[in-house]
């Protein structure tokens, strides 16, 4: 309350008899609950000291207590009796008043006389003492009527809300709010939710809590956890709704900056994997692409010459052709792998799936000068598994260890393969004469890698295509230098081998 008008339209809005008064107790104003208890008009009030309105016998009581308030800065609070509208009538009633200096008017008094009923003549003591521990504790703590309508905040809260020093939820003064009063505090956007558990604790009478914005002043909000329980008498009716607020604003934004920080990371992995993903596609088509240029270029030469040569022209047409099949099952697998669907299998002999591979390779490899020792196994038994996925993982292990002997300055840059099985795997072993690897337990995870160039996602997704057809693939690192990467699908079993 800033000025005497709002002052004057809380007197007249309050349901319990209210007046105001100058600092001499001379009556300015009062509202019709006042006229209504006490059968005197407020033109009446008017210029007559309010302490007239207090029976003779409590009169002198209510006087010290006046002045000790004026006094002073607390408020004034004494149970007494308002003479009602006749002699014989008269109304015990608990008046609390309190003093508010307003800017070109002065000092004005505000005064509330709260009806003295049956429960408050029951539990005064226990409200005392519920008001008084409240208030030394440092955290904002109020309570609430068993109606559900918010009586009392402690000296935390209202420095929060930042409430004038005359305002009835310090004193815990009823006047005629409900049990959504409270929402005038609350964020707007979560009034739904606040009402929604506040009533489902006034139905259930259980413990309720909820994490809501309360508001210091507009457009100003913190995040709290309030917590409300209820407050019993022995013989278990429900008397008070005791609550806390927790100040959890720091941890709220810390946890919502963490959230975005999280969604950052992962677009970002997202956009990295993509990235990777596409380098990987067109490393995998770049050579068959190559070669059907290459073998264009040549296919044209031979029709080109004065004798055209039919032969060599038809083996490098198809080459393209061959070629031109392999890019198209590169995508086709790729996409099958993004959609995580199923490995297409069939039966497949791994030593040919090898030497298709090496075949592609061929150019890169005779670059280089890497040399490949080829021990394939003559009785190595057939496996159940996608062709063209395999395919991939073996171009890619034959990949990283073309490009881990190139690392070594060493005139052998060679390459071994070999192929063995054992009763009920088929393993094919790719070893390189390289510096071996670093840290050959995170090897296959993704987004790790050694190589200044890649993002290291392809031994991932070979290890996974491995594990999807049931298999595995695992690194280690030899005594003389170089790394081993063994890749184990299960053998399939001829029906005669079944038996």
């Amino acid at each position: 309350m800033t000025d005497s008008t709002e002052i004057g339209a809380f007197v007249q809005g309050s349901p319990h008899p209210s007046w105001l008064s100058d600092s001499n107790g001379c009556c300015i104003y009062a509202n019709s609950a006042l006229e209504r208890l006490t059968g005197v008009g407020s033109l009446q009030l008017e210029g007559s000291q309010w302490l007239d309105l207090v029976v003779g016998e409590d009169r002198p009581q209510t006087r010290v207590a006046w002045h000790e308030s004026r006094a002073g800065t607390r408020s004034l609070r004494v149970r007494v009796c308002i003479r009602g509208t006749s002699p014989d009538i008269c109304a015990p009633v608990e008046v609390i008043g309190f003093g508010h200096y307003v800017a070109g008017v002065g000092e004005l008094w505000l005064f509330t006389a709260l009806h003295l009923h049956a429960p408050t003549h029951q539990h005064p003591p226990l409200e005392a003492q519920l008001q008084a521990t409240l208030n030394i504790i440092p955290v904002q703590a109020w309570y609430a009527l068993a109606s559900g309508t918010i009586a009392f905040v402690n000296e935390a809260t209202a420095s929060y809300l930042r409430l004038p020093q005359p305002h009835h939820l310090r004193y815990g003064a009823d006047v005629g709010g409900t049990r959504e009063s409270h929402l005038s505090y609350i964020h707007p956007e979560d009034h739904p939710h606040a009402r929604r558990q506040w009533s489902a604790c006034l139905r259930k009478h259980e413990v309720g809590e909820l994490q809501l914005r309360i508001m210091s002043e507009p457009g100003s909000a913190r995040w709290f956890l309030v917590r409300a329980e209820p407050l019993r008498a022995r013989n278990g009716d429900l008397l008070f709704w005791v609550g806390v607020n927790i100040d959890i604003d720091d941890a709220k934004r810390a946890g919502e900056a963490l959230d975005v920080a999280k969604e950052r990371i992962a677009r970002a992995a997202q956009v990295a994997t993509i990235v990777e993903l596409s380098t990987s596609i067109s490393h995998e088509i770049v050579q068959p692409l190559s070669a059907v240029v290459a073998n264009a270029r040549a296919a044209l030469n031979w029709l080109s010459r004065e004798s055209p040569n039919i032969d060599r022209a038809k083996s490098a047409i198809e080459g393209i052709l061959r070629d031109g099949m392999a890019v198209g099952n590169v995508m086709h697998e790729m996409r099958r792998l993004f959609k995580q669907q199923e490995p297409n299998r069939s039966t497949i002999q791994m030593n040919d799936l090898i030497v298709q591979v090496l075949k592609v390779l061929e150019p890169d490899l005779r670059d280089r000068n890497i040399v490949v020792s080829l021990n394939l196994s003559t009785e190595l038994p057939n496996t159940e598994a996608d062709a063209i996925q395999i395919q991939q993982v073996l171009l890619n292990l034959a990949r990283n260890a073309s490009e881990a002997v190139l690392e070594r300055a060493s005139s052998q840059k060679e390459i071994k393969i070999r192929t063995l099985f054992s009763d009920h795997e088929v393993t094919v072993e790719v070893e390189d004469s390289g510096f071996g690897i670093v840290t050959p337990e995170r090897i296959f995870e993704a987004f790790f890698t050694s190589k200044d160039e890649g993002l290291g996602v392809g031994l991932s997704i070979s290890r996974s295509i491995a594990e999807a057809h049931g298999g595995a693939l695992v690194a280690t690192n030899l005594e003389d230098g170089g790394a081993r990467f063994s890749l184990t699908l299960p053998r399939s079993f001829s029906p005669t081998e079944m038996v």
